[in-house]
């Protein structure tokens, strides 16, 4: 009997126990984590917390804030908000409304914004001195060009979780606005207003609270 054939019985045998699979160590899959939501609570936690970061780089300030205020009144994706520029939030503060163009879809939506909204991003530009043309994020404290996508959403994230913790990233700004508005407002509009193909798209986003599922309690 050949050596090959030996080591293959042997394998066999093994696997037959539950010792390995043939051909490949058994690997165990990861534990899929909770991923939380960012509501008021969190995200004024983090604007506190980035108005006391007077060490950070003045660019790197102004871009976190003006993204975390964006990404909590529209539910936007990170790259949708870097495409903007100043011309665009003078738009939006005298219309209440802007059409962006979405990158990963190509398509355009249509983004509402409340009273509440706009006093919130007023607080973040000085319009005597800002350039139409340039970006609302900027690059190294250039804001004729804007970050690239990686480096942004690096930047973001390390922040969000160096203050909520592992469990947040910028996705949870949108998931946050989704599940709060499921509670008073038609699923067709969540999809829309958030800029859905698929209203099976939004669902998985809607995630209830500890408090929603001990209000479930019938028993």
């Amino acid at each position: 009997m050949s050596l090959k054939l030996i080591k293959y019985r042997l394998k066999k045998i093994l696997y037959t126990r539950g010792n390995i699979k043939m051909g490949k160590q058994h690997k165990q899959k990861p534990i899929k984590q909770i991923k939380e939501y960012i509501t008021e609570i969190e995200y004024q936690k983090l604007m506190t917390y980035l108005n006391g970061k007077d060490k950070l780089h003045a660019c790197t300030k102004s871009n976190l804030a003006r993204t975390f205020t964006l990404l909590y009144f529209t539910g936007c994706r990170l790259n949708e908000i870097k495409q903007l520029t100043v011309k665009d939030i003078k738009t939006i503060i005298e219309h209440n409304e802007f059409i962006i163009v979405t990158p990963k879809t190509h398509k355009e939506r249509k983004l509402f914004f409340s009273k509440n909204a706009i006093k919130e991003i007023r607080k973040l530009f000085d319009m005597s001195k800002e350039d139409n043309e340039n970006y609302i994020i900027g690059a190294k404290g250039d804001y004729s060009k804007t970050p690239s996508d990686t480096t942004f959403i690096s930047i973001v994230n390390e922040f969000i979780h160096e203050v909520l913790g592992k469990r947040y990233s910028s996705h949870s700004f949108r998931s946050g606005l989704i599940t709060e508005m499921s509670k008073s407002v038609n699923p067709k509009f969540i999809q829309k207003f958030i800029g859905h193909s698929d209203i099976n798209t939004t669902m998985p986003y809607i995630k209830p609270t500890d408090e929603d599922l001990r209000a479930c309690l019938v028993r």
